[in-house]
């Protein structure tokens, strides 16, 4: 799954050498940190954050295929908040009339 990010993020940013994707193992979700250069950073994220969505739903497509969870997290290099800076997508469910609604 670690190649399928970095082909993805490779080639949508402007230098493809400064992506890093580092992996964490945690209580059974896969976290992946991807690192990119301050300049691509709003090309990953996308206006509205549409980019990013993308990319965490054909990583999420391929978890479930694969019966695992993830979580991608996107920071920037050589930012001195860079752990601050990361973006990250939860799902919350939402119980609304008996309806239960994922946001």
């Amino acid at each position: 799954m670690q190649d399928i990010l970095e082909y993805i993020l490779k080639n949508i940013t402007t230098v493809p050498d400064d992506v890093k994707i580092a992996v964490e193992d945690l209580e059974g979700t896969t976290n992946y940190i991807v690192t990119v250069n301050p300049t691509d950073v709003g090309r990953i994220i996308g206006k509205e954050g549409k980019v990013i969505k993308a990319i965490r739903t054909i990583m999420r497509v391929i978890a479930i295929q694969r019966g695992v969870h993830v979580r991608v997290s996107i920071v920037s290099e050589n930012t001195p908040l860079a752990t601050e800076t990361t973006t990250e997508e939860t799902v919350t469910p939402v119980k609304e009339e008996g309806l239960t609604v994922e946001v």
